[in-house]
């Protein structure tokens, strides 16, 4: 070890006074990262990665945050002076310069300054906006339509005004990304919670008046910026095997126990049978799928909150056998929080209430001694001209003799008003007991439309409520009457709708209607930065249903499930859900959830929400999924076909399965309406042409999952996303920045999805030969072109020389051990892959449990083509040991000869129309090498 190398070590932990003594004002070759200057302290990560403090008490952090993991950075040669006043602190790559005794970090006392080999010298100031930065992404895309979509063609703008109705949540524009035309990305980290090592948990910053930045500056390298974001704030994990398979939606409806609605035919129908049908039907139609998705209607009671199943799947355990024989994953919804709502997370109903409030240190709610149901016996009339409050209908001795009964339970609209949505008027009579508690209070478990309650002829006062809670009270102390009928009655604006915005049903909707001496208890929440809340909510909640079968969760929100400052709650949120599934069964983790920032990358994966399904929409996805790798946000998954949106028409639907089979994760889901419509994207819901559609697509998804699954292995490993952007291949190329709806789908292949009815696309192809992957037409690279494209085609492209590796046809992603594999070789090209290969699930790949298979092509002079199998490297649990190869050769002509390892092959075929030649080479050790050569 060099003496320079020695000092670096030591000097890193030289108390800050010494390194700030030990600046000379001059040039000082210094063996450290660090330099404190009063204040403020450089840490020089990387010759190109700066971390910039100031602390007003000179106290600085030296923990993790919740965003920022590593602390631990090899020494970097810097040269550092005073001058003029100024820390002039420079490393082979940046200079940075600080006003000496200037305070915290502002335009005019801090700069940093690197050289750009096409711009020549940068430089970075505090508060500098980049109108080069090409995106990040925003906390959602929910509620997005044309609407509120960026004007213009290239997407790159977050949506314009978009609410999340219900919590009224405005959705932020989109951060800054990593990737700049600029050369430089910018993370400011002041105000997260930092690590504490005795807890292992987080804890707020003890100041929150300082600054914590960090500034890459890397020209137009942008691999370089993914790869020192990944070290300093966590690498993208390996996600299992199965979730590149196909996912499919169901049971998006709300249950809840005893209701009449809960009673009628549909819902009846569509249950845990039901379900079995559907899946079998899709294994019947041979559309393979790899995991379901439950929405809200396998738990009970809806949005006040469950763990325990609904009546829909009466025996959950043997559904859950029943779908993991036939390979098929379970993932269910869950609802951690929403922000600006009081939703319930647990309801008091559910059976682990009571164990759950115990382990909160919460008392039960306590029970009414007065409990009057006030269910039956309502009368109704509408009041379509709104005269109801002048003619004083709620008083006690209205003439209600034309008043007709109704039901509560269900809205007006079916029971004889269907087309009637204004507004309409309740009333009852209650006999109270001779003797009143000190309170009395009429619970009303949901309306349908704003309601104005009059108790004997008095106005009262209703709670108000915050969706997607739905029960509000009325304190009618005042105006009860012991011993006596008493006239409640409401008046019901059923034109406006409801907290949800539906105005399509009103009325008194859903229980209890009661009467009763206790208030409403509140609402059971858990803040999951709080250690020992998180606990409970996963160990007593969540676990027992991982262990009976539960492979996944739909984390669904989270922006309202921490308390802690300076934490972003779906960071936090996503971070307890994943780590709980390696921390407790030895696998690895996944969730489906929403954006957290910084640091996200850690818990894939992320779903983009409940956008309208309509053309520009997909094509604003299409661009959106592709910039995810800007922030190294690798798995983004869209709902195919649209949420919003029953029946779309055909092209739509076709488009988006289109898109979605080449996209990190292909995921069917909208708000279909069921049990009354039912799951309105089964592909027999188009007839055949459906079918075939999903067939094919889903068919060709599973097949190429050992292509992306080796570049989930480079994700973990590069940091680099399976969606690339153009301009991530080619950052020196302007024509790669022009052209945000096509995108790399890992190195070989281009991606241009067909977003009009028209079926036209025009496609750029950026330099180089390239082959239609359907097709086999060749075209030249650096131009562009229009063509026509069926609904039932989509145009991808293949580089020149690549490499393809594919399984066999089956019905989910490991259906059979890998012991064929389909090799598909392109053009006249040279290229080289890597197929990775693991036991798909567990934790062994980070003890180097995995194995690679090298494969390389060669075209010659002569015009000879060789394709070399290397031996595959490294070992797993349960590996094959022998395979065979099906070879397709995609080739400009019929080859004369084909050799395998210098003999002549058995029969091989060779398909015109395709251009392609079919090889099978004979089952052998995957030890061996192979090596094919034709001509």
């Amino acid at each position: 070890m060099t003496l320079h190398r020695i000092f670096g070590l030591a000097a890193a932990w030289m108390p800050a006074v010494f390194l700030s003594l030990v600046l000379a004002p001059r040039a000082y070759a210094q063996g450290t990262t660090a330099i404190v200057a009063g204040h403020a302290r450089f840490e020089f990560l990387t010759p190109s990665l700066v971390r910039m403090e100031y602390s007003p008490s000179a106290a600085f952090v030296d923990t993790p945050t919740a965003v920022v993991q590593k602390r631990d950075w090899p020494a970097v040669h810097i040269q550092s002076r005073h001058q003029d006043g100024w820390l002039v602190a420079s490393s082979d790559a940046v200079t940075l310069r600080y006003r000496l005794d200037s305070g915290p970090f502002a335009a005019t006392n801090l700069e940093v300054s690197w050289h750009d080999a096409t711009h020549g010298t940068r430089t970075w100031h505090p508060g500098q906006p980049d109108p080069q930065n090409l995106g990040g992404l925003t906390y959602s895309l929910d509620n997005i339509s044309k609407a509120n979509l960026p004007s213009g063609h290239m997407d790159l703008e977050s949506p314009v005004d978009d609410l999340i109705p219900g919590i009224d949540v405005h959705l932020d524009e989109a951060k800054p990304g990593l990737l700049s035309r600029s050369g430089y990305a910018f993370i400011d980290d002041s105000r997260t919670p930092v690590w504490n090592a005795q807890k292992s948990w987080i804890e707020p910053r003890p100041q929150t008046d300082g600054q914590d930045w960090y500034l890459f500056a890397y020209g137009h390298d942008y691999r370089q910026v993914l790869q020192e974001y990944a070290e300093l704030c966590g690498p993208v994990p390996m996600i299992p095997r199965y979730t590149l398979g196909p996912w499919i939606t169901d049971l998006n409806f709300e249950y809840f126990p005893g209701t009449v609605e809960s009673g009628q035919p549909e819902f009846l129908r569509y249950n845990q049978q039901h379900l079995e049908d559907e899946v079998s039907r899709l294994r019947d139609e041979h559309i393979p799928f790899d995991t379901l998705v439950l929405d809200f209607a396998w738990h009970n009671y809806g949005w006040q909150g469950g763990y325990d199943w609904s009546p829909l799947i009466p025996h959950p355990r043997q559904f859950m056998d029943w779908l993991h024989q036939r390979g098929i994953k379970l993932s269910l919804n869950d609802h951690p929080g929403y922000a600006n709502t009081d939703e319930s997370i647990l309801s008091f109903s559910d059976s682990h209430a009571p164990d759950v409030l115990k382990a909160l240190g919460r008392p039960l709610p306590p029970k009414p001694t007065l409990d009057l149901d006030i269910t039956d016996g309502w009368t109704f009339a509408t009041d379509p001209h709104d005269k109801g409050l002048d003619q004083h209908w709620f008083a006690p001795g209205h003439d209600d003799r034309g008043w007709k009964p109704i039901r509560t339970g269900l809205p007006w609209q079916q029971q004889g008003y269907a087309n009637y949505h204004g507004v309409a008027w309740y009333r009852t009579a209650v006999r109270l007991p001779d003797t009143l508690p000190h309170a009395l209070y009429v619970e009303l478990g949901q309306v349908g439309g704003s309601y104005r309650i009059f108790v004997n002829g008095k106005e009262a006062t209703h709670s108000s409520i915050r969706w997607p809670r739905r029960l509000t009270y009325t304190d009618i102390t005042p105006y009860a009457r012991a011993g006596q009928a008493n006239a409640i009655v409401l008046r019901v604006d059923g034109g406006g709708g409801d907290d949800t915005g539906n105005s399509t049903t009103a009325g008194l909707l859903r229980g209890p209607l009661a009467i009763r001496d206790v208030l409403p208890p509140k609402r059971i929440y858990f803040d999951l930065s709080d250690q020992r809340q998180a606990d409970i909510f996963m160990r007593q909640l969540h676990l027992p249903l991982m262990r009976a079968g539960v492979d996944a969760w739909w984390v669904d929100g989270g922006g309202g499930a921490t308390d802690m400052p300076g934490l972003n709650p779906q960071l936090w949120t996503n971070k307890v859900f994943y780590d709980f599934t390696p921390q407790e069964t030895g696998k690895r983790g996944f969730i489906l959830s929403r954006y957290g920032d910084w640091g996200s990358e850690r818990y894939p994966a992320f779903f983009t929400g409940d956008t309208y399904s309509e053309w520009p929409v997909l094509a604003y996805e299409v661009a959106f999924t592709a910039r995810g790798g800007n922030v190294l946000v690798p798995y983004i998954t869209n709902d195919i076909a649209g949420f919003h949106g029953a029946r779309i028409d055909f092209d739509l639907y076709a488009r988006w399965i289109e898109f979605g089979t080449f996209s990190p994760i292909l995921r069917m889901h909208s708000a279909h309406a069921n049990p009354r419509e039912g799951n309105v994207r089964m592909p027999w819901v188009y007839g055949d042409q459906g079918v075939a559609l999903m067939r094919k697509y889903f068919t060709l998804r599973t097949q190429l999952i050992p292509y992306i699954y080796t570049y989930t292995w480079l994700a973990h490993t590069q940091s680099m996303p399976i969606l690339r952007p153009l301009y991530l291949e080619y950052p020196d190329l302007d024509e790669a920045y022009r052209h945000m709806h096509e995108y790399f789908f890992g190195d070989e292949m281009l991606v241009a999805p067909v977003l009009d009815q028209s079926g036209e696309r025009t496609v750029y192809l950026p330099p180089g030969q390239w082959i239609d992957f359907f097709t086999g037409k060749r075209y030249a690279g650096g131009t562009t072109f229009t063509a026509h494209y069926a609904v039932d085609q989509t145009p991808v492209f293949v580089r020149d020389g690549a490499i393809v590796p594919e399984q066999p046809v089956s019905d989910y992603s490991d259906a059979r051990p890998l012991d064929t594999v389909i090799l598909s070789v392109y053009g006249t090209g040279n290229g080289h892959f890597d197929l990775y290969e693991d036991d798909g699930n567990s934790l062994a790949y980070a003890k180097d449990q995995y194995a690679l298979t090298p494969m390389s092509y060669t075209t010659g002079a002569d015009g000879s083509h060789h394709l070399v199998i290397g031996p595959a490297k490294g070992t797993f649990a349960n590996q094959v040991q022998r395979r065979a190869y099906e070879l397709r050769i995609h080739a400009a002509g019929k080859p004369k000869t084909v050799t395998v390892d210098g003999m002549n092959t058995g029969p091989w075929s060779w398909d015109a129309a395709q251009a392609t030649a079919t090889v099978t080479l004979p089952r052998q050790g995957i030890r061996n090498r192979i090596e094919v050569t034709w001509r």
